[in-house]
């Protein structure tokens, strides 16, 4: 089946633009965003420019022991305009939520709309989550919160060299501080008895779901600006006090929801080992150079259709011929 896939670089206009389209073809938006998925990192990972005004939640601690949740937490629209979004605050954010994790929740949660009569379109920029719910690796079972937890709590280098005795194929083609594949990876042996690299190799590489993407960009320039004004305008809106709730609720530098560009400098401002303006300097160029990368990737889709992004509006009316083209031929199919 056919999927309408809204993506391009971060700070680009995807979320508003999906949410006009959203709003004037009654879809629902599936999230895919590796930074959204954490819940409380509102303002710093722009959830609220899906036009929602975020339910009140409790935040969780870190060492809490909590699951991450395999379906999203619906945020409480206008009552003008509801916009039905999916998979954004489903993991808390002391939580390893893995491409794995996040393609198996998302296609389970894409057959369920389906089977409810529900439209909708795929809106996010996480490359290596798309490529997860597009060209899955293998299917395994979901690893229990014991294992994870019990790995989480071992240092990075001898996770690595676990791995490395376990499936050295697999180690090979990671750094040895990439904290989370390798976790990933070695959970997936523990779990299965099977070398990741194995299964890899064995699995169809195709899914059920086939993308049709429709890519925003910018001239780099452009971009650039428009990544540092956003951020600007977060700081305005309350990152900083954002990102002191979540420290006080156990979020530190290296914990997985942290990873979120912003949230670990800001948080290095916080303990007094950074000046607000070099933490607000190198969030900034991080986020820029993300930007670029994730432009790099998305010029090696097939097929992808590119839209320069003036506003909201006009991107989705530029973008819809695209959607409504493939949501006849999914809708042909019933």
């Amino acid at each position: 089946m056919r999927v309408f896939v809204l993506t391009g670089p971060t700070g680009v206009g995807k979320s508003e633009t999906a949410v006009v389209l959203a709003r004037s073809l009654d879809l629902d938006i599936v999230g895919a965003d590796s930074r959204q998925v954490y819940r409380g990192l509102d303002i710093g990972t722009a959830k609220m420019a899906f036009g929602h005004r975020l339910k009140a939640i409790r935040l969780q601690a870190p060492d809490s022991g909590r699951k991450p949740s395999a379906v999203s937490r619906e945020p409480s629209p206008p009552s003008d305009a509801p916009v039905r979004t999916h998979m954004i605050d489903v993991a808390g954010t002391a939580a390893v939520y893995t491409a794995a994790d996040y393609a198996r929740a998302a296609e389970a949660l894409m057959r369920r709309l389906l089977a409810g009569g529900r439209r909708f379109i795929v809106v996010g920029g996480s490359g290596f989550y798309l490529r997860a719910l597009f060209r899955p690796f293998f299917r395994v079972p979901a690893v229990s919160p014991e294992l994870r937890q019990r790995l989480a709590a071992e240092p990075t280098p001898e996770l690595y060299e676990r791995l490395r005795q376990l499936d050295p194929e697999r180690a090979a083609q990671l750094h040895p501080n990439d904290r989370q594949r390798v976790m990933r990876s070695l959970e997936v042996c523990v779990q299965t008895g099977s070398r990741f690299s194995e299964l890899a190799r064995a699995s169809p590489d195709r899914s059920e779901f086939v993308p049709e993407y429709a890519v925003l960009t910018l001239r780099l320039a452009e971009l650039d600006r428009r990544i540092d004004r956003r951020f600007d305008a977060m700081l305005e809106q309350g990152l900083l006090d954002e990102v002191r709730r979540l420290r006080d609720a156990g979020l530190r530098p290296d914990s997985p929801g942290a990873e979120a560009f912003g949230y670990a400098e800001l948080l290095e401002h916080l303990e007094g080992r950074t000046t607000l303006t070099e933490a607000v300097r190198l969030a900034k160029q991080k986020t820029r150079a993300y930007a670029r990368r994730q432009l790099t990737w998305l010029r090696g889709l097939p097929g992808a259709r590119w839209y320069e992004f003036t506003d909201s509006e006009n991107a989705a009316r530029r973008v819809r011929s695209q959607l409504e083209e493939v949501l006849a031929s999914a809708e042909g199919r019933e």
